[in-house]
């Protein structure tokens, strides 16, 4: 169902899901069972190949399978992993299906990955390959293939491997800290472990004695019980999903129908304090806000005061312009003129056609306010909204102009710097008429100060419930990732 963005402001707040995308492929990949070797033994090829299936739920309500397998090699291991999710965004329907395929050394150590995720008719793609510490990724979409070079802190080691690497080591100490690569989110995630003890669960009906294992990625955590074979039985992880073994014909036939969840409701914050009935039309809000980030606090910028937990957004009355391209001073504070100008993977400035289509867009305008509302407005106009599960590059969006907040975002970012506009992209929550805040994304740019606007709503500048907890890079947005669940808002006032 496709809805009505403009008159009633129901924006696609599904930026949180690539979050859950590539949270839910790590973590729901890392139920592989250990072949229980030693480390100095050699692997024979001929060893049987461990092959599992899990079903996913949110609390007691089945969104899904996991279907992984571990095939020994001589030179390590090649594992494979196929998820499948069914879910609701706001009553649309979306089917998930990632399929990962990672092969690595006898430690468990990445050496090639290769990854899709597919959803709502977009396919996109990462392969690479480890040497030394450098990975050569290519990413690949409706806009082609892009090739990225990373440098990597050392070892990664592959997600399933980190139950293995705890088994071979026989749950002798109590923590353990990990390195693994996230494909659908491009970095390097640290993952520290911690052995709680140990607990009978109840799995298929039967008792199972386990190990508790707390993980933590960022400032997010999660909850393992693994046999001593270093089988994992379930796995909770935040916001109920739940994870648990089941025989085949089970994770693929039982527990289906019904309602799917919907996880953007799922998540959504109801506002607490005054009342606000046009969400829109708001200048200045002051808010508390409690179950923040523990290790990456909000920060203050141009239209956002943060003292403790009060937290201020004031709309920009008079933004300030200047003649395209930008040309910056030697130092601006909040102002890293090569990245939010730059070309990334991700925001593909210097791709031929984003600065064609961003030239034919302003159509010889060099008044960098007018150019930026004419660029907002054909985004706002052009992109068809429907949610993804997905982080499209601009490249694809240009392509295949469809998407959620963050297509919007991405895309308006890559076009604003192609024509020399410093902008760069927010993560946060904003306000519905229907008194909650939801998750989303929107771009800022640099207009002699930062200024928020909001290409999925079609707002320039964008209202005062937009509340940014995270700007910048994806490094950045995976900083928050801990938040979902525990945010509490209460207005105190909106004018």
């Amino acid at each position: 169902m496709e809805m009505n963005k403009k008159p009633l402001k129901i924006v696609l707040y599904a930026a949180i899901i690539l979050f859950w995308a590539g949270s839910l492929t790590y973590l729901l990949a890392a139920h592989h069972r250990s072949i229980p070797l030693p480390a100095e033994q050699k692997v024979e090829t001929t060893a049987a190949p461990v092959s599992e299936w899990m079903g996913l739920y949110m609390g007691d309500r089945k969104i899904g399978y996991d279907h992984e397998e571990i095939v020994p090699t001589g030179s390590g291991y090649h594992m494979k992993t196929r998820m499948f999710m069914r879910i609701q965004l706001l009553g649309q329907e979306k089917e998930i299906t990632t399929v990962s395929d990672t092969k690595t050394d006898h430690d468990y150590n990445v050496q090639s990955i290769d990854f899709s995720l597919k959803t709502s008719g977009l396919t996109i793609a990462a392969t690479g390959s480890i040497t030394g510490d450098i990975l050569s990724l290519v990413l690949h979409g409706p806009g082609g293939r892009t090739e990225q070079t990373i440098h990597l802190r050392g070892h990664v080691i592959s997600s399933d491997g980190i139950v293995m690497q705890i088994v071979r080591d026989g749950f002798s100490r109590q923590e353990y800290t990990f390195s693994t690569f996230d494909p659908t989110l491009q970095q390097e995630l640290p993952v520290h472990v911690r052995i709680a003890g140990k607990e009978t669960r109840t799995i298929l009906g039967s008792p199972v004695d386990t190990f508790k294992l707390d993980l933590r990625i960022k400032d997010m955590n999660e909850t393992m019980w693994v046999t001593p074979q270093g089988e994992t039985v379930e796995e909770l992880s935040p916001l109920g999903f739940r994870s648990v073994l089941e025989p085949r014909n089970v994770a693929l036939t039982k527990g289906w129908g019904g309602q799917p969840v919907d996880l953007i409701a799922a998540t959504a914050i109801k506002a607490a304090g005054v009342p606000v009935t046009y969400p829109a039309g708001v200048q200045r809000m002051d808010a508390y806000i409690s179950g923040l980030s523990r290790t990456e606090p909000m920060k203050s910028s141009d239209f956002q005061t943060v003292e403790g937990s009060l937290v201020t957004v004031v709309v920009p009355r008079h933004p300030g312009t200047y003649t395209l391209p930008y040309q910056p001073p030697h130092t601006i504070q909040g102002l890293a003129i090569k990245e939010d100008l730059g070309s990334t993977p991700l925001i593909n400035t210097n791709n031929k056609d984003i600065r064609a289509q961003a030239q034919e867009i302003i159509h010889g305008q060099t008044d960098a306010l007018k150019a930026a509302q004419l660029i907002n407005a054909w985004v706002y106009a052009h992109v068809h909204s429907t949610f993804t599960v997905a982080l499209p590059r601009s490249i694809d969006m240009l392509k295949n102009p469809q998407g959620d907040c963050k297509a919007h975002t991405i895309l308006f970012t890559a076009l604003a710097r192609a024509v020399g506009i410093p902008a760069k992209m927010a993560m946060g929550v904003v306000m519905m008429p229907d008194g909650y805040f939801y998750y989303h994304a929107w771009p800022l740019i640099y207009l002699n100060g930062w200024v928020p606007v909001d290409p999925t709503l079609g707002e320039f500048p964008a209202d005062a419930t937009h509340i940014m907890l995270a700007s910048g890079s994806l490094d950045n947005w995976v900083n928050m990732l801990g938040v979902v669940g525990r945010l509490k808002i209460d207005v105190m006032k909106a004018e």
